[in-house]
């Protein structure tokens, strides 16, 4: 059995909800631009992946993709380059409404086949405690889509969470939000 979820280095962390300043909390076009497109510097796995819709030529992106029971199935696994994922996004303004995306360094092999960590985000909840770490060990940043009503975003770098914090006005330090609520 894979385990599902491991704390890893320490994290930052933060949260965008209640929020005026987005139309689609999942929608990935402005959380790129707040992160000043650092998408493109990882490889992606993307996991427990719901979208509001899947254009034909979707499976073109990706370089690795595992379906199951079609492709609403939360086990399935997709791996995609960061300028892959900009184009898919750019070209379609899909709405992630599930999904947990785990940026790697690009040296990085990853096989999803044969995943230690599988990154989830529905039933998990590790996202509501203080101090939680990107799961999987070897990725840098995690961007975990919430059922359209959040974005949380999970990085080793101090640098990508404090850009997202000065774009999104409105986005909180993920720690602070969980102690308060």
């Amino acid at each position: 059995m894979q385990e599902r979820y491991m704390k890893g280095a320490k994290s930052l962390n933060s949260i965008l909800v209640d929020s005026s300043e987005v139309e689609y909390y999942t929608y990935l076009g402005p959380i790129f631009e707040a992160i000043q497109n650092k998408q493109n510097d990882y490889n992606w796995l993307i996991t427990e992946l719901n979208t509001n819709w899947i254009p034909d030529n979707f499976l073109n992106y990706f370089d690795q993709y595992t379906i199951y029971e079609g492709y609403w199935d939360p086990e399935n696994r997709y791996l995609i380059s960061g300028t892959q994922l900009t184009k898919l996004i750019k070209d379609h303004k899909i709405q992630f409404i599930w999904g947990v995306l785990s940026g790697f360094n690009k040296s990085e092999k990853i096989d999803i086949n044969s995943l230690d960590v599988v990154p989830f985000a529905d039933g998990n909840t590790a996202f509501w405690e203080v101090g939680v770490s990107v799961q999987h060990p070897k990725a840098e940043i995690e961007i975990i889509c919430w059922d359209s009503t959040l974005t949380l975003l999970i990085s080793k770098d101090q640098s990508i969470v404090k850009n997202f914090k000065e774009y999104f006005k409105e986005a909180r330090d993920l720690d602070e939000y969980n102690i308060k609520e």
